[in-house]
């Protein structure tokens, strides 16, 4: 009995050990997705708000469309949204934030912005929440069609000082295009566990609109409002 008792004890253990394993572990990193040209960066007001022109923390370098983008923890700028070289503006949204672009046809940039040297392994980059609901896009990486809305984009190794010297950037770009739906939402991880799913928050975002289909009068209208 006591050794049937021991072995209960020991598999009751490892039970929990994994679940402590599960509920512990570090979240896969996220990178940033952006495309090579024209976007807006819609942000989360709870996280962010913007200065003009006369505010003492308005910085001219920064000016995008007349607005400089800061953190409301520590009034900061955050310089992982400004790696988009095609940045144009800003523009306050509680429900979508991310980089807002025109074009089926793109070079999309997925950046391994990092406050340290680091390798960002088994990268994916997901194609989800096309519009309108229950649309299918027809998706190409690298020339190639995308079967499913998974792109394994391999490892990227992060080494390269940014101007400032302060942080560490470099990319990987892919030629992808998305046809057939008004918008498709993309996002990239480093699935550092290989399950194939995102643990921990959600990623930094990238919208593709296709400016060739009708859209209401939502969000992805008046990102279409923009580039008019």
């Amino acid at each position: 009995m006591r050794l049937r008792s021991f072995f209960f004890a020991l598999a009751g253990s490892i039970v929990m050990l994994s679940l402590a394993a599960c509920l512990f572990a570090d979240p896969d990193p996220c990178l940033v997705v952006y495309p090579s040209g024209p976007c807006v960066y819609y942000y989360d007001p709870s996280a962010y708000y913007t200065v003009g022109p006369g505010d003492p923390l308005y910085s001219p370098i920064y000016d995008r469309g007349g607005k400089v983008l800061l953190r409301i923890d520590n009034n900061l700028i955050d310089l992982s949204v400004y790696q988009a070289p095609g940045l144009t503006g800003f523009v306050a949204c509680s429900t979508d934030q991310g980089f807002y672009f025109d074009g089926t046809t793109f070079e999309l940039i997925i950046d391994g912005f990092s406050h340290v040297p680091t390798t960002y392994v088994n990268i994916l980059v997901v194609f989800d929440r096309a519009m309108p609901t229950g649309c299918s896009p027809t998706i190409h990486v690298e020339g190639s069609l995308l079967s499913g809305n998974v792109y394994p984009a391999g490892d990227l190794v992060v080494h390269t000082p940014t101007p400032d010297g302060k942080n560490y950037s470099d990319v990987m770009t892919l030629d992808v295009s998305a046809v057939g739906c008004a918008g498709v939402h993309l996002w990239a991880f480093s699935d550092e566990n290989y399950n194939g799913v995102k643990d921990g928050a959600e990623c930094f975002t990238a919208f593709s609109h296709d400016v060739a289909i009708p859209v209401e009068e939502t969000t992805w209208g008046r990102v279409k409002a923009l580039y008019r």
